[in-house]
């Protein structure tokens, strides 16, 4: 009875090391397929959406060209020649127009007057006079997206982009066109769209064309949302379609899995125990935003009233927990994934700054640049187009330069600060004294602020007569006409040296760490005014008459 009872047990187990693999090998290619279906609807809804928006600046950039600035222009021949040229010169503009009521274009670059269906009741983005609807015209019966410059009440002038000129179906992954996707307004309008029925009735117009009933399974569904613009793209497939571009890989890995069922076993165990590098996990941590702004607050300390902040990268990650940045951002620098982490902070940035900082025009934000941000003029065109149309502007901007990591050609970073510098936006020297770049940078460099390390504030104590480092960097940061300014202040003694010796401002803990965007919002609310708003005497300030500091009480980390 044992042996039975025994042999039995060991059948059991024999069919289940057996069958568990091919069924392991099954759940992981699927997890994979899936995964590899989001990644190519991902990548090809980034791109679909890339073009969408670059359809609608055309647009915006043609409306800035055109004489309508305060007043309503008169439709005469020399308006209509501009319009046609605009739309010679720009082949996805297919008319341009004046916009009465929404729904008559007259004045036109194709006819007088053109009558445009309303599909959707319109969508606003963050630009007020900029409005966006889902129309057909009335002449050709071709859908589009009408973006129209609101001029005065009722009248606007309008750019109509044909459904074609976004271009969905040219959009291929690598499981061909078996996808549906569409372009829609904010308010769910549907600017455009094609699936694989849109294609056969386009090549079939009198065909009875049926929905594939593959439709109804799972599907593979992905969206993604426009920070600039009120549109968004959707993009799905079935997952039936995914799976069959993998049937022969499948019926491959069951063979094997069949044969060596325990190795595979074995082998899935020990995979799923590596921890994934650090490299893995910082990328990981951009694509899902887990890295964060925080704002160290700056300080006039020869008036003692906010001068605006510093961002300083925090990873927050999902369970809630804070890291911070010495943990990771060497190998952020190292591995290149400080650029696109640079590019999620400023991003951040200038939604959480915006509405304060429209307020309160004399407060800076700076914001670290890494050497290899100065590879590449693309960094200015990001700045660009990340600052363009939020609240703070590029005066307001200050981007900060380490000395700690070489930059290898010192021609083309300066050509990339001039560009900056055209925009408004302020460059900085940080950790001045402590890399390879020293007085070099500042006379090669065209530098406007210098920002003393707090390995140098560090040696000033109670005792101190002079620091000379302190000393010479502000003498002759004066001297080039730059200001000054301090990090990490700990002491009261630091900050009454630092005063002494002509240093314009100061950050450290002596008045505040590194802040959550709540806490510092709160803090400009609190010292935000501005000289042009009150007097000097009635500012708020964090200086007291003995130099001490005092911070509001209900701002903390």
């Amino acid at each position: 009875m044992r042996n039975r009872i025994r042999s039995v047990i060991l059948m059991l187990l024999g069919v289940v090391l057996g069958l568990a693999p091919m069924f392991l090998a099954h759940v992981l290619m699927r997890d994979y397929v899936q995964s590899r279906a989001v990644w190519n609807l991902e990548q090809t809804a980034s791109r679909s959406l890339a073009n969408a928006e670059r359809l609608i600046q055309v647009a915006v950039d043609v409306f800035t060209t055109l004489p309508h600035q305060n007043h309503v222009p008169a439709c005469d021949a020399s308006l209509q020649a501009s319009f046609r040229e605009m739309t010679l010169r720009h082949g996805d503009m297919h008319n341009i127009g004046l916009i009465y009521n929404k729904n008559q274009m007259y004045c036109s670059s194709i006819r007088d007057i053109s009558r445009l269906h309303l599909l959707s009741g319109g969508a606003s983005g963050t630009v007020p006079h900029l409005h966006y609807f889902a129309v057909v015209d009335g002449f050709t019966d071709k859908n589009g997206l009408l973006v129209t410059w609101k001029i005065k009440e009722g009248v606007s002038i309008g750019a109509f982009i044909l459904a074609e000129s976004f271009d969905l179906d040219s959009m291929q992954t690598e499981f061909g066109s078996d996808y549906r996707m569409s372009v829609k307004l904010a308010d769910e309008a549907v600017i455009a769209e094609t699936s694989p029925e849109i294609k056969l009735r386009q090549a079939s117009p009198f065909a009875d064309i049926q929905e594939d009933p593959i439709w109804a399974g799972d599907l593979v569904t992905l969206s993604k949302t426009s920070e600039r613009y009120p549109i968004g793209v959707s993009i799905s497939v079935p997952f039936a379609s995914v799976w069959q571009s993998f049937d022969g890989i499948m019926n491959v890995i069951h063979g094997f899995s069949a044969l060596t069922g325990v190795f595979i076993l074995f082998f899935c165990v020990r995979l799923g125990m590596r921890k994934p590098s650090p490299y893995i996990s910082i990328k990981q941590g951009i694509k899902l935003r887990e890295f964060v702004p925080f704002y160290q607050p700056i300080i006039d300390i020869q008036s003692g009233r906010l001068a605006g902040c510093e961002v300083l990268v925090r990873w927050r990650k999902s369970d809630g927990s804070i890291v911070p940045p010495g943990h990771f951002i060497d190998t952020a620098e190292a591995s290149g994934l400080a650029l696109p982490m640079t590019s999620l902070l400023m991003e951040q940035v200038a939604v959480e700054l915006s509405n304060s900082y429209a307020r309160f025009p004399h407060l800076k934000v700076a914001i670290n640049l890494f050497n290899r941000h100065f590879d590449d003029i693309e960094i200015v065109s990001e700045i660009e187009r990340t600052f363009g149309n939020s609240g703070v502007r590029f005066k307001q901007l200050v981007f900060e330069v380490t000395e700690r990591q070489p930059l290898e050609n010192l021609d083309r970073a300066r050509a990339i600060i001039e560009r900056m510098q055209r925009l408004g936006v302020r460059v900085a020297l940080d950790d001045a004294g402590t890399g390879h770049g020293g007085f070099a940078y500042l006379q090669k460099l065209g530098m406007d602020i210098i920002k003393i390390d707090k390995l140098f504030v560090d040696s000033i104590t109670a005792e101190s007569e002079t620091s000379p480092i302190v000393d010479s960097l502000s003498a002759m940061a004066k001297g080039m006409k730059m200001v000054v300014v301090a990090e990490g202040v700990e002491t009261e003694g630091q900050l009454s040296y630092l005063r002494k010796a002509g240093v314009d401002e100061a950050q450290g803990y002596l008045f505040a760490p590194p802040l959550p965007s709540s806490a510092y919002l709160k803090l400009v609310e609190k010292l935000g005014k501005s000289p042009r708003h009150q007097s000097p005497e009635d500012l708020p300030t964090v200086l007291g008459p003995d130099n001490s500091v005092t911070m509001p009480k209900e701002i903390s980390a």
